[in-house]
């Protein structure tokens, strides 16, 4: 039901027939609860649930490590975000692949970790609480938890709802859900909660730049930066002296590689090369600097701590941007833009949905300057 992304079928049976199966699940779960009430324990092992894309797991996981620390966490995963819990290993207890085609998945992992508390991170899409609201129907002693949203129907199966802010970040909206009640209700507080992101670090001087050009998921098109904005930027800064990286999936080796032949511009194409695992150190111990698109790599950077300039279009930085005080996060100066805030507010036509061809080059140039200037990368 949403196991392959931006998949229109996948996401109109998880909206129309996941809506019934959830209206069953209620009313079921209503009966139980009447003759056994279930009471919110927050001491004993639990399991997350992540159906999200790598960017959602990677923020998720952020959040965890700073509201979880003293718990014994599992992770219940997609087959899709899986790759990247192997950054992980350190943090969960213990990890499972969720069969989304097996109403019974959850419950099954439940059983298999003894887990008495679920936690499901799913923000719109009804496959998290039919699968939790399945294991809490058929086992006892396992309470759930998950985020509010104005379907009653989806909040009624779960035993505790915590509201799905936004106007905050969603790494302070899944620090509120993790701790089981609000805590954050300012983006502003959020160098308290994070206060790593929020520390100056030394710059890396290594010469050595990172563009990722390609957007994923739903309409990825509309997120998208002009071609010959990256050509414009990647001779500015092989003017400059950089060595310049372009990173990507394996679906993306083809048309990167053909986008290096058109410049003519000794770039080096990464994509594909490297694990998410992998992919980290290099960040870690090579790249100065980086300019993407609004996508995972994105939060995999403010991971590794390197500096960052995020190019956002329709995608509110506010909502999703790269944390930290290493990162800038530049929108186009006119056009639609900031307007998602949940990811489904797209308009209906491209047309009125694109503008980050606006975005002009100079503003990431000015960007790159201001990281300089604050020390973040060198001059």
């Amino acid at each position: 039901m949403i196991e392959k992304r931006g998949s229109r079928y996948l996401k109109q049976f998880d909206r129309y027939i996941g809506s019934v199966i959830l209206l069953m699940l209620s009313l079921a779960l209503r009966v139980k609860r009447r003759f056994q009430p279930v009471g919110i324990d927050s001491s004993g092992p639990m399991l997350l649930i992540c159906f999200g894309a790598i960017g959602d797991l990677i923020v998720l996981t952020t959040a965890a490590r700073q509201i979880l620390a003293e718990r014994k966490v599992y992770l219940a995963c997609s087959k899709l975000n899986f790759p990247c819990t192997k950054l992980y290993e350190d943090f969960y207890a213990g990890v499972a692949i969720a069969d989304i085609r097996n109403p019974l998945s959850i419950l099954n992992i439940c059983k298999q970790f003894k887990v008495t508390q679920i936690i499901d991170s799913t923000q719109w899409a009804n496959i998290g609480p039919i699968q939790a609201g399945i294991a809490t129907l058929l086992s006892s002693g396992i309470n759930s938890i998950g985020f509010k949203t104005n379907r009653a129907v989806r909040n009624t199966t779960y035993d505790l709802v915590i509201d799905h802010s936004r106007d905050i970040h969603e790494a302070a909206n899944f620090m509120n859900l993790l701790s089981g009640k609000t805590v954050i209700s300012s983006n502003a507080q959020l160098p308290t909660f994070l206060p790593a992101l929020y520390q100056k670090k030394s710059c890396l001087k290594t010469g050595k730049v990172l563009l990722h050009m390609w957007p994923s998921g739903n309409r990825a098109h509309l997120k998208a930066w002009p071609a010959m904005h990256w050509q414009k930027l990647a001779l500015h800064l092989v003017n400059e002296g950089y060595t310049i990286y372009l990173s990507g999936s394996p679906a993306d080796q083809d048309h990167t590689k053909a986008f290096i032949e058109k410049t003519g511009l000794p770039l080096v194409n990464l994509a594909g090369t490297m694990d998410l695992k992998s992919l980290l150190h290099f960040l870690k111990e090579e790249i100065e600097f980086a300019v993407s698109v609004n996508t995972g790599i994105l939060h995999l950077l403010v991971e590794a701590g390197v500096p960052a300039v995020a190019l956002h279009g329709g995608v509110n930085p506010e909502r999703w941007g790269p944390l930290g005080i290493n990162t800038i996060s530049l929108l186009p100066p006119s056009g639609p833009r900031a307007y998602l805030h949940y990811g489904f507010e797209y308009p209906e036509r491209d047309e009125d949905a694109y503008a980050l061809d606006k975005l002009t080059v100079e503003q990431v140039y000015e960007a790159i300057t201001t990281l300089s200037k604050e020390g973040n990368i060198s001059s």
